[in-house]
């Protein structure tokens, strides 16, 4: 079975760790953008209107997380890029995801867990998702393996040019994401998503995670799920209004796309009629609460390949090729190591990667 690309990148400098990851993925990132362009265009905006959008970002981020834009800079340098491509991939969730008039031009996108050692069989804290968005993307992912040279190393999993998708980090952090919308999402300048999950990867402990998406302000909602091996992690739930922290029950934690903690607010209306909107975070915690206490990554993965609510479910299958189940993850935070497997799981097979 075919394997997923990997990209190495090590430094202490920024720029050069961007320049050694976009000469690895020029390919990749044209690809995609091409395709990008057409969803774009579906949303009602040309790709030169989406490119000066992604660059009003750049000065405000050269303020928030210099160190990030540096990198950003460093990967259109080695790929060869505009910067304003690079900066498209980086903020392509807000630009895309902001309601346009009565345009809801939204799919339901990933599941998302925690487990702690009060739930697995061998004490250990495991996050993951299934990762759901349109099949082009799938098809030009990446496992990403960063060394910052300062004791900071992050395995994950990315789209071509972006900081970083999900991973994990050498301290034991997690970060997975779904999509939340609301009706307080409005453009604007806020975190970009991709440089939030960046920055909490660069986290030594789950505190310092807790602060940086307890502070946030964004424009457009999401769930954070933040994991840590110290055997503890949140659910945060993100919207311009306020953040809502959720923390696990007997050591499990589930998130899909539906807003729990005020769902006055969400604007979620399914792309397609076999999508529940209130389904699959909480058909995932039914499964894994059968085995609460027994809890192991050989179950969690069978777990990620349920088909209850086909073809809108867990394991997600539909058809329109919009929004499809395209990876699956665990990440082993006491033992170092991801559980990666490519498009479907029901279809494929988990690959192991180490940090």
């Amino acid at each position: 079975m075919k394997r997923l690309k990997e990209v190495y990148i090590k430094s202490s400098d920024p720029f050069e760790r961007g320049v050694q990851h976009g000469s690895q993925i020029r390919e990749e990132l044209l690809s995609t953008s091409e395709n990008y362009k057409k969803l774009f265009e579906k949303k009602g905006y040309t790709w030169e209107e989406t490119l000066d959008m992604a660059m009003e970002y750049a000065d405000y981020l050269d303020g928030e997380m210099p160190e990030l834009m540096q990198e950003i800079r460093g990967i259109a340098r080695g790929a060869q890029v505009d910067l304003s491509l690079v900066m498209v991939m980086n903020t392509r969730y807000e630009l895309l995801k902001f309601q346009k008039g009565q345009n809801y031009f939204d799919s339901n996108e990933c599941t998302c867990y925690l487990v702690t050692p009060e739930a697995t069989k061998e004490k250990e804290t495991i996050g993951g998702q299934n990762w759901d968005n349109s099949v082009f993307i799938g098809e030009n992912l990446y496992v990403l393996h960063i060394d910052e040279e300062n004791g900071t190393k992050i395995l994950g999993l990315t789209e071509p040019g972006q900081l970083i998708r999900s991973g994990m980090n050498s301290y034991g952090l997690s970060v997975n994401c779904s999509t939340l919308l609301s009706k307080k999402d409005r453009r604007g300048l806020a975190i970009p998503t991709n440089f939030m999950r960046r920055r909490i990867l660069q986290c030594k402990r789950l505190e310092e995670a807790r602060a940086l998406v307890e502070g946030l302000k964004p424009c457009i909602s999401i769930n954070y799920v933040i994991a840590s091996r110290e055997g503890d992690g949140f659910v945060c739930e993100t919207n311009p209004m306020e953040n809502y922290m959720i923390e696990p029950h007997k050591g499990i934690v589930t998130q899909g796309n539906d807003i729990r903690i005020n769902p006055e607010i969400e604007r979620f209306i399914p792309a397609d009629d076999t999508h529940a909107v209130h389904f699959r975070g909480q058909r995932l915690d039914y499964l894994l609460r059968k085995k609460q206490g027994e809890i192991t990554p050989e179950y969690i993965m069978e777990c990620l390949k349920d088909h209850e609510g086909y073809p809108g479910s867990v394991c997600n299958h539909t058809a329109n090729r919009e929004c499809q189940t395209i990876a699956s993850m665990l990440y082993c935070l006491d033992r170092g190591i991801a559980y990666i497997c490519w498009g479907n799981p029901c279809e494929g097979s988990y690959e192991r990667y180490e940090m």
